[in-house]
């Protein structure tokens, strides 16, 4: 019993550090995001999240994959589809609602808070990074 309070601490520091980033091993680390909840399936929803690229070389977010949807789209700050995001070495990437970030499209059910929403990035480089996106409320 005495090693109770140790184990508890070091098993809630775990999951923190896990909970904060997904790191590969090839330097990129995604943050965690943000999704906004839907009221129906079916429905369009946006994604957010950070990237950092802590490596001397360059990279690009190629696609974003989200079972929950039927499609998942990188779009511009306007919403126009885009192809990639470059990622330049040492940079810190914001996929925001006032700059380039994605939509799940075709919702397969409603994205509610306290759930959470598995995705893959797929970058040129670094390859396959598993994140998750966590719902709050729509503006």
């Amino acid at each position: 019993m005495r090693h109770l309070p140790s184990l508890t601490a070091a098993v809630v520091l775990g999951l923190m550090v896990s909970l904060a980033a997904q790191a590969d091993d090839a330097g990129i680390t995604a943050h965690h995001g943000k999704i906004y909840e839907t009221r129906e399936a079916g429905q369009t929803t946006q994604g957010f999240l950070e990237i950092d690229n802590s490596l001397a070389t360059p990279d690009r977010l190629t696609g974003v994959n989200c079972p929950v949807a039927g499609s998942t789209i990188m779009v511009s700050k306007d919403g126009a589809p885009i192809r990639g995001l470059a990622l330049a070495a040492g940079e810190h990437l914001l996929l925001s609602a006032n700059g380039p970030h994605f939509l799940l499209q075709s919702t397969r059910f409603t994205i509610d808070t306290g759930g959470s929403i598995p995705c893959s990035l797929t970058f040129q480089n670094a390859g396959e990074i598993q994140i998750y996106l966590y719902p709050i409320p729509a503006p």
